[in-house]
């Protein structure tokens, strides 16, 4: 159970198929931000809790250096019973302000804890249109055809997305295996109000689309707090798995 649990927690402390643009529901433009208003610094620390426990805590760094290179960091640290696991990850990326979306250039991800240590080191080569497993030296699998996005800023994209206006959304992602998957995702509501350790905020909540329900993960993006995600839920058969509240907000 913690390491389905962690699994998620990271795809979201760290979390695709997209093709030109993400699917508009309307494509009449509901578009309230661009991609340059969106993209700030920002510090989000968070509480992950089940049920009334708190078992752990992640955060998210966004910075960006004097060139216009991005830093996304992103850690995830939970301890229950006698179990442990802490995941990391870190993607640099450049801002495409043509095509509206985020494009890697590199991606880490390291695992310790209770059980096998994981890790992958990727580098992505736009020019070639490649992605470099570091450890190994070999070129991966992976069809670059349009936009790529690693685990970690694909959630950026998301709010960059959803804080345009857009509906529904599908993306191609390097995840932390090194292995291509796609995620897509649509609004549930475009507003609800939500008690947080940070205070009350009212946000938009996305789910993703998975093709069965035996997991649900929904997500909420603040548009007062320029569309950063302030919680994450995870659900299995009904069942709650996590939960991932802001607790505080540096911008």
């Amino acid at each position: 159970m913690l390491k389905r649990t962690m699994y998620f927690l990271m795809a979201s402390t760290v979390l695709s198929f997209s093709q030109l643009a993400p699917v508009h529901a309307d494509d009449t433009a509901k578009a309230t931000q661009g991609i340059n208003d969106t993209m700030k610094p920002y510090e989000a620390n968070y509480v992950i809790t089940r049920g009334d426990s708190e078992y752990g805590e992640g955060y998210r760094y966004l910075e960006v250096s004097p060139d216009n290179e991005w830093q996304l960091r992103t850690k995830s640290d939970i301890s229950w019973f006698i179990l442990s696991d802490t995941r990391e990850a870190r993607s640099v990326f450049i801002v495409d302000d043509e095509n509206n979306r985020l494009e890697p250039r590199e991606f880490i991800y390291m695992r310790t804890g209770t059980g096998s240590d994981k890790s992958f080191h990727g580098e992505f080569r736009a020019d070639d249109k490649k992605v470099r497993n570091v450890d190994t030296g070999r070129m991966l699998d992976i069809n670059w055809e349009n936009a790529l996005f690693d685990e970690a800023n694909v959630i950026e994209q998301l709010r960059i997305d959803v804080s345009g206006g857009a509906e529904q959304f599908k993306y191609r992602v390097v995840n932390e295996k090194g292995e291509e998957d796609e995620y897509r995702f649509r609004v549930m509501a475009e507003s609800q109000i939500l008690s947080l350790p940070y205070g009350e905020v009212e946000a938009i909540k996305v789910g993703r689309v998975r093709d069965n329900n035996r997991r649900q993960t929904f997500f909420w993006f603040a548009p007062e707090l320029n569309y950063v995600m302030v919680k994450m839920q995870q659900f299995k058969e009904g069942d709650e798995q996590a939960t991932m509240s802001l607790r505080s907000l540096d911008m």
